[in-house]
């Protein structure tokens, strides 16, 4: 009974066995074959095999570079590939790898290659800064990536930016950072670049551009004495357009230029691109600003000058020489104004006297003093009367006398258009004593004459007029 036990047992134990090592037909693990390496770019290498198996599971990668220890079970790969890229690539150096199929925890034995893998690594950077005026002003730092051929590097890298000094609240691509800190940005094809961000003071900015190279070695260069604008007005000069540097309009109207210099608290000009808000507070009738411009824009002549921004004035001829306020308010909220007097433009005078000449016939009646009137019309280029512009006189005999109703309280000067309703029109007296006459000898009448002159004051426009002086007696 014992002995029939037995035999079943060894039966049953060789049927288990039998079941356990038998290969399926659809199955076998075969090392592949016909690894091939190849570099496909600057940071790629691509991996193709022959799958001699059937039935894996998949394909073990592992990879070796240069010198060091194998990194098995690199990439898992899934059943019947044949191609792996391996991407992300840094180190220069021998790059080996091996393949082999498994199914479960069974290995095939594997196929080995090896590839060179190289690019021309970084080895100088360059660095520019680069002031640019379109619509806005802006300020970058230019960096160029070299190898060691002085040819700009393919390959991307990061690129990092440390501030070493700058004023209050400068900041690189409008990011704040301390001088423990660094800020990066990738290249592209050996070039990048970043903008320079004033802060509320000018000054000197220090900027270290450093990257790291294939063997994790720093390459730097650092740029100093950049001089940055502050954003930031503390003070304002306007300037208006002069005498005759307007542009006619028509209908009585001019144009002129009027800019503003803003400097910050260094007495530096504040940031190009800073927008500017111009306005007439009080509001005058026949008078227009151009309202919205920033600084570093273009004059009229096609120039920029740093932190100053220029903008367009429109007034009617009438209104010359009145006095205007002008508001300006720059986009960060400094407010500023200055008060204007509008120039005349391409004046003219138009200039007589009444008498034309004077006469003394006897004495008495006569009195020893006679005087004319010059009477002066002054009209700018489109023919607009001019007030309260001051006419400069000279004459070659005679004195002026002072105007009635007073205006300058000089006898040689005089005001267009102080009498109400005579626009643009001033009268003056001229005295002469009849001496400055030469007596009639031989005959009568001695005869002289005066030429009196008109000036437009800080103008080269003046007119002359002659007035005859006539003695009938010794």
């Amino acid at each position: 009974m014992k002995a029939k036990n037995w035999l079943v047992l060894v039966v049953v134990l060789f049927t288990f066995a039998c079941q356990q090592f038998s290969t399926s037909p659809e199955t076998s693990l075969e090392a592949p074959s016909n690894l091939t390496l190849e570099q496909i770019s600057l940071e790629h290498i691509q991996l193709t095999w022959s799958d001699n198996s059937s039935g894996e599971d998949g394909y073990r990668i592992d990879r070796k570079i240069g010198d060091n220890e194998w990194e098995e079970n690199y990439k898992i790969l899934s059943e019947n590939a044949t191609i792996l890229i391996d991407s992300n690539l840094v180190y220069i150096n021998n790059y080996s790898y091996r393949v082999s199929a498994y199914i479960n925890d069974k290995y095939s034995d594997v196929v080995e290659s090896s590839l060179e893998f190289f690019y021309e690594d970084v080895a100088f950077i360059s660095g520019e800064v680069v002031e640019t005026y379109n619509n806005f002003h802006s300020i970058n730092l230019l960096i160029d990536l070299y190898d060691i051929n002085w040819n700009l590097v393919e390959r991307d890298y990061t690129v990092w930016f440390k501030i070493i000094n700058a004023p209050e609240d400068f900041s690189i691509n409008n990011t704040l950072f301390g001088t423990d800190d660094s800020l990066c940005v990738q290249s592209y094809n050996g070039h990048t670049s970043v903008s320079l961000n004033p802060g509320i003071i000018a000054g000197i900015v220090g900027i270290k551009v450093y990257v790291y190279n294939a063997n994790n070695e720093e390459i730097s260069v650092v740029k100093s004495n950049i001089f940055i604008q502050s954003g930031i007005a503390e003070d304002a000069f306007f300037q208006i357009g002069g005498i005759n540097s307007g542009v006619n309009l028509g209908n009585g109207s001019w144009e002129v230029e009027l800019s503003a210099l803003l400097l910050d608290d260094q007495g530096s000009p504040i940031y190009d691109g800073t927008a500017i808000f111009f306005t007439l507070p009080d509001n005058p009738t026949g008078i227009f600003i151009q309202n919205y411009v920033y600084v570093g824009n273009e004059n009229a002549g096609g120039h920029s000058i740093p932190g100053t921004a220029y903008t367009k004035l429109t007034y009617d001829g009438s209104h010359t020489n009145d006095t205007i306020t002008v508001n300006l308010e720059t986009g960060m909220g400094q407010v500023f104004e200055s008060d204007f007097v509008l120039p005349i433009q391409f004046p003219t005078i138009d200039i007589s006297a009444v008498p034309l000449h004077v006469d003394w016939w006897s004495i008495p009646p006569d009195p020893q003093y006679k005087s004319t009137e010059i009477r002066i019309t002054l009209l700018d280029g489109q023919n607009n009367p001019i007030d309260n512009q001051m006419i400069v006189f000279s004459s070659s005999l005679g004195n002026p006398l002072e105007p009635t109703p007073p205006d300058t309280g000089d006898p040689y000067t005089g005001l267009t258009g102080v009498v109400d309703e005579e626009h643009g029109i001033l009268n003056k007296e001229v005295e002469f004593f009849y001496q400055e006459c030469p007596p009639p000898v031989p005959m009568p009448p001695g005869t002289t004459t005066c030429t009196i002159t008109a000036q437009v004051l800080a103008t080269s426009v003046s007119e002359t007029i002659t007035v005859i002086l006539r003695r009938y007696y010794e």
